[in-house]
This record gives C-alpha cells, sequence and structure tokens, in this order.
C-alpha cells in the first residue's frame, strides 16, 4: 500500500470521507476527501504491483469477453455499444483514429471497428488484453498511458468507458490523452455520478465507491478543475447507460451473499423491468449512477 496526496492540487490535508471494504477480500479502505479542493480519493491505496489481486477473474469488466448467446442479452449488449458509439459520433464528423484505453477484452473496440474506425487499446490487465489480441486481433497493448508509445497527435478521438475513476494518477493521463488527439480532438469518458440517485438510496453500500479499484472520485467541481488543469473544454455531459447493471451490484454490496441477496439476485430481471421508470427519470436529470463526459483539446 501506498499513501497519496491530492492528484489536482497537490495538498496533503485531507479530512476522512468513507470507509468500505472490498467486495472481492473484504479488506478495508479508505475515501478521504481533500481539504483544499474537496477532491475525494483513496488513501492509502493499493500500488501498481499490487493492483492485480483486486482484478479478479470475476470482476465485471472481464466476464464478457465473447458477446452473450442469448438473444436479449446479444441485443441489449450491442444496444449499449451503439448508444456509446452514437454518442462519439454525434460530435465527430468521421471515423478516424480511436483509441480505448482500459479496452479490457476489447468489446468496444470491436464495435468501433465494425463502423469504420481506425482502433487501438491499452489495457493494463494482462490476460484481459491477450484476448482482445488473440481472440479478435485487435491491436492492444499491455501497459498504461504512461507506459505506451505512440506520436502525438495522432488520434481523433480517446475514449475512457469507466475507467479514470481507476486511474493512479488522472491528471497525467488527461495530459498525456491531450498530447495523444490531434488539434481539436475529442476526450469521451465515462465515471461515477456523485449526484445520482442510487448514491442517496445505497450510502455507504453503493457500487461507485468500489475500493480499492475506484482511486479519486470526481465532482462537477473537480472534474471542471481537472479540465483546467489539461487543457480541455466540456462540450456535453450526459447519463446514458449503466442503471440496471449498476443497480444490482449495489443491490448485491447491500444484501451480500444471504438469502434476501441470492432471491434478489434470481429475480432482478423482474426487479430490473419495474425499475425501468426510474432509470429513465434518473438519466433525464443526469441523476443516473454514471455519467458520460465529452471534452475538446483546446490547448
Amino acid at each position: 500500500m501506498e499513501n497519496t496526496v491530492c492528484n489536482l492540487c497537490g495538498s496533503d490535508s485531507i479530512r476522512p470521507f468513507l470507509t468500505r471494504a472490498d467486495r472481492f477480500t473484504g479488506e478495508v479502505f479508505q475515501f478521504v476527501s481533500c481539504a483544499q479542493c474537496g477532491l475525494i480519493y483513496l488513501n492509502p491505496r493499493p500500488t501498481q504491483t499490487e493492483l492485480a489481486r483486486y482484478y479478479p477473474a470475476n470482476y465485471e469488466a472481464y466476464r464478457s469477453s465473447e458477446y452473450p448467446d442469448l438473444a436479449v442479452e446479444k441485443w441489449d449488449v450491442r444496444r449499449a455499444l451503439d448508444i456509446q458509439l452514437n454518442f462519439v459520433e454525434k460530435f465527430v464528423p468521421r471515423q478516424g483514429h480511436l483509441l480505448d484505453v482500459g479496452c479490457a477484452t476489447g468489446n468496444f473496440m470491436r464495435a468501433a471497428r465494425e463502423r469504420g474506425w481506425k482502433v487501438a487499446g491499452i489495457e493494463i490487465i494482462e490476460p484481459a488484453a491477450r484476448i482482445a489480441q488473440e481472440r479478435y486481433g485487435l491491436n492492444v497493448e499491455i501497459g498504461s498511458l504512461e507506459t505506451v508509445r505512440w506520436p502525438d497527435a495522432c488520434f481523433n478521438a480517446i475514449t475512457l468507458w469507466d475507467v479514470l475513476e481507476h486511474l493512479p494518477d488522472p491528471k497525467g493521463a488527461l495530459k498525456r490523452c491531450h498530447n495523444l488527439l490531434a488539434p481539436g480532438g475529442l476526450l469521451i469518458f465515462s465515471i461515477p455520478n456523485l449526484k445520482s440517485f442510487d448514491r442517496y438510496l445505497f450510502g455507504r453500500v453503493w457500487i461507485g465507491w468500489d475500493a480499492p479499484r475506484h482511486f479519486n472520485m470526481f465532482s462537477e467541481i473537480t472534474i471542471k478543475r481537472l479540465f483546467e488543469l489539461t487543457g480541455f473544454e466540456l462540450l456535453e455531459q450526459k447519463c446514458l447507460l449503466g442503471g440496471k447493471g449498476t443497480f444490482l451490484l449495489s443491490l448485491e454490496n447491500l444484501f451480500g451473499e444471504s438469502w434476501t441477496g441470492v432471491i434478489v439476485k434470481k429475480i432482478y430481471p423482474l426487479i430490473s423491468a419495474l425499475l425501468w421508470p426510474y432509470r429513465q427519470f434518473s438519466y433525464f436529470f443526469k441523476r443516473g449512477p454514471i455519467i458520460t463526459l465529452i471534452a475538446r483539446k483546446i490547448a
């Protein structure tokens, strides 16, 4: 484990904010808030060499290396990928070079490639990256934004789907993205929404507090400061997706392996269907559990 300071302002003045137990290992971790700028971050946190043990094979991002076989599930996955790509292409005049950071097994890259994008990816967890490389023939580098080597200004768009909160140095990562983007290039990323209805409904067991995988939790104020420090301007923010799966994960955090939890998991398709109006309402008012932001390189 390592102690750290605020990634935005460098201050080491902190206030205790929240403790959470890792849902896989049971270890307890603490979020703190920066007394100077308000950023919420994990401190202490796992070192980069310790990270792999907190990303087990059954971690959600690695479960669906194949598109599902069931027609309904396959439709749901494809619909989500189409929604993401439609949001990107709303701001991009034509398909160009796209980098997907934290690409996992490459589902989004595959969908973008099918639409005509020239795609590349980065993934720090080697088994996931190997699936993308060997099974699907995708151009995926194993490592991080700091370790991979691409020429500056070589991408038109960079995506980080549910990734920024996992990075130990988000400010450095966005500066690197800024260098990799062509003039006017776009940065698209999704993060846990601290203003979401789910956060207040579930409190401490909200899946957004997914310690120790989530290192930094951004509010509207701190994300604006991050853009100022890294040379981006916000174009739009919107709740696109995520309400269905994250609600189930929060319920699993709430009930654990109890009988109630087992029953809830079995009947969750019904619960999810009944929650459809709630999800749409939360998306409309930008109070969904995940918010997607798109920003343009300006300097």
